[in-house]
């Protein structure tokens, strides 16, 4: 604990006090515009700003304790990392057109759709319409970035620009993905801690740190595949989604194109978007006296999704975790019969399934 004005004021009065032979009244230190007084507390004032900045410049120098700017300088300088901005989601499109009238023509890069609720998306490259083509498939970009640019499958529905054939409809068949904010202080810190450890490259460490630099990818295994003798076949899968844990076709090419400089030479790292699998989850608890019911609800159903939040692929959700999570939230009164659903913890059937729990998963009785 750092030393006050109060603490440092007083330090120097103890040694007037102790002093041999001061002419000094230390009495006279706590007169209010004494000279005393005055020089005492300008002293302690700068004391306490210098204490003050001296443990700023400490908690710079560790990642443990830095924030902010300074673990930005921390990282860049120790290890050459810099922080994951805040990233747009892609996502695959599909156009489509019931008759072939209009002939071939071309929906140009740039080309504006979005969802009912006005999240816009442009298409990232020429989409050409051969005279007898119905349908065509092109990658976009949000135009804005942050976790609301991830939107559900068929949300893309409007074209805002005109198309060459007017009949042309759009839909995403799959989730965008990729996009969020930017990376957290907790969540930087972690990816700096496994650097050292994924230094020799080419480890399943390595791949699976490579993969984390990737800016919108959240969750990631890697898996090296063995033949049915259990030996090694010299292939890694690696699954790998966004904080929801769906992967877009634009993410899936960014870890690729990034696992070239983190893989072992001659060996192929398969990357694969994850299975997303939604868990119910169901609690039976009471509320302390004095609490707000709805508020101590709210915040339960909030860590439960935010426990799922963490899990990679093929990693088990705990009962546990749930409980101890649960436990956090200040009036929920929490013990191993609260949790109702799921009765046991959840395995998932595969690597590559993704456990997540949304908060319309979440039911209370």
């Amino acid at each position: 604990m750092l030393p006050s004005r109060v603490d440092l004021f007083n330090v120097a009065k103890r040694s007037i006090l102790l002093a041999p032979l001061s002419r000094l009244n230390p009495a006279v230190a706590d007169v209010a515009g004494s000279d005393l007084n005055l020089i005492l507390g300008a002293m302690s004032l700068m004391g306490e700003e210098i204490s003050a900045q001296l443990a700023s410049c400490l908690e710079a120098l560790f990642s443990d304790t830095a924030s902010g700017d300074a673990l930005d300088r921390l990282a860049a300088d120790r290890y050459g990392l810099t922080r994951l901005g805040a990233t747009p989601s892609t996502v695959a499109l599909t156009f489509s057109r019931v008759s072939f009238a209009a002939g071939a023509g071309t929906i140009p890069a740039g080309t504006r759709v979005q969802t009912p609720a006005g999240t816009q998306f442009a298409t990232d490259a020429d989409l050409a319409f051969g005279g007898t083509d119905l349908t065509g498939s092109v990658t976009a970009t949000a135009l804005i970035v942050g976790p609301d640019s991830n939107v559900a499958p068929g949300q893309i529905t409007g074209i805002v620009d005109s198309l060459f054939d007017p009949i042309i409809t759009v839909t995403n068949p799959s989730w965008s993905a990729g996009g969020t904010d930017v990376e957290t202080d907790p969540n930087f810190r972690g990816r700096i801690r496994s650097f050292f450890s994924a230094l020799r490259r080419g480890t399943i460490g390595a791949i699976e740190f490579g993969a984390r630099q990737v800016a919108g990818v959240s969750v990631v295994k890697a898996i090296e595949l063995d033949n049915t003798e259990g030996d090694p076949t010299g292939v890694v899968q690696l699954i790998i989604g966004d904080a929801n844990g769906n992967a877009s076709p634009t993410l899936l090419q960014q870890v690729r194109d990034e696992e070239l400089l983190w893989r072992a030479g001659g060996i192929p790292v398969f990357v694969l978007g994850g299975t997303v699998v939604f868990q119910p989850v169901a609690w039976a608890l009471s509320i302390e006296t004095g609490f707000n019911q709805q508020k101590v609800l709210s915040e339960v159903a909030a860590v439960t999704v935010a426990v799922s939040q963490f899990l990679n692929p093929g990693d088990t959700l705990l009962r546990s975790t749930l409980i101890a999570a649960a436990h956090t939230v200040p009036g929920a009164v929490i013990t191993d019969s609260s949790l109702v659903l799921p009765a046991a913890d959840t395995v998932p059937a595969t690597p590559d399934i993704i456990i997540r729990v949304r908060t319309t998963d979440v039911s209370f009785s």
